[in-house]
C-alpha cells in the first residue's frame, strides 16, 4: 500500500470516529434527542473540527512508533486543522504530541482531551444542566465513542 492510500484510510478512520464522538456529544443529555432520535447538526458541526484535530494528534502519536513519513503526513494535516481553529499551529501540535509522549497514559489523554474539546464550547454548555460535564463512565455515550473511536485508530496501526 502506497502513502496516498494508507493516508486516505487515515483520514476517513480520524473523519468517522471525530464524526462519531461529535454526535455522541450532540446527543448528550438531549431529551429531544432521546425520544426523538434528532440531534442537533449546529452542535455537531461545531464539535467535529477540534475533535477532528484531536483525532488526528492521537493518530499522528501512534503513527510516529510505527511510521515516521506517515506521521508526518498526518501532523501537516493536523497544522491545518489547527490554523483553521485559530491555534499556533506548529507550537500546539507540537506541544499536543509531547504531551502523549510524556504520558503515563495515552488513551486516557485523548479520552480527557476530547472531554476537554466538549466541555469548553459554549454551545454545548448551553444545552445542558449545570452540572453536566463529560465524564469517564460507561454511562457517558461521548465516553463510550471516543473509547471506541481509539479502539479503531489502533486497530487501523496494526493493518498499515
Amino acid at each position: 500500500m502506497n502513502n496516498e492510500i494508507r493516508l486516505d484510510a487515515i483520514n476517513e478512520a480520524i473523519g468517522e470516529v471525530a464524526t462519531d464522538i461529535a454526535q455522541a456529544y450532540a446527543e448528550f443529555g438531549d431529551l429531544i434527542s432521546i425520544y426523538l432520535g434528532q440531534t442537533s447538526s449546529t452542535l455537531q458541526l461545531r464539535l467535529f473540527r477540534p475533535l477532528a484535530l484531536e483525532t488526528s494528534l492521537y493518530l499522528c502519536f501512534l503513527l510516529s512508533k510505527v511510521d515516521s513519513q506517515l506521521a508526518a503526513l498526518v501532523s501537516d494535516d493536523a497544522k491545518a486543522y489547527a490554523t483553521e481553529l485559530g491555534r499556533q499551529a506548529e507550537t500546539f501540535v507540537k506541544e499536543s504530541l509531547l504531551a502523549y509522549e510524556h504520558s503515563q497514559d495515552a488513551l486516557a489523554l485523548f479520552i480527557q482531551r476530547c472531554q476537554d474539546v466538549v466541555g469548553g464550547d459554549a454551545l454545548w454548555l448551553s444545552t445542558q444542566r449545570q452540572d453536566a460535564q463529560p465524564r469517564f463512565s460507561i454511562n457517558d455515550k461521548g465516553y463510550v465513542a471516543i473509547h471506541k473511536g481509539a479502539q479503531r485508530l489502533e486497530s487501523l496501526m496494526n493493518i498499515l
